[in-house]
């Protein structure tokens, strides 16, 4: 799949939902609870469990933080249609 921000990714082989392999933090920051890869416009990202991405600081090249924050604000307008 390759969309700036898809619904889904790929964990451990399969496609799954973003919730379940990271929890949002109260301070707005992501922690990932299972091994994912994803896919983004500048390749792809693999993520360890244990890892905590905040905004405005890339991982990779890749602010992760404004990315799930964006991809969950989509698929959750997504799922209200």
């Amino acid at each position: 799949m390759q969309a700036a921000y898809p619904q889904a990714f790929i964990l451990l082989g399969r496609t799954v939902d973003l919730t379940e392999a990271f929890r949002h933090n109260p301070d707005g920051s992501w922690y990932c609870v299972a091994p994912v890869t994803l896919d983004h416009p500048k390749g792809r990202v693999q993520i360890t469990p244990g890892s905590t991405f905040t905004r405005g600081k890339p991982f990779m090249g890749v602010d992760v933080a404004e990315w799930l924050d964006q991809a969950i604000a989509q698929y959750a307008a997504r799922r209200a249609d």
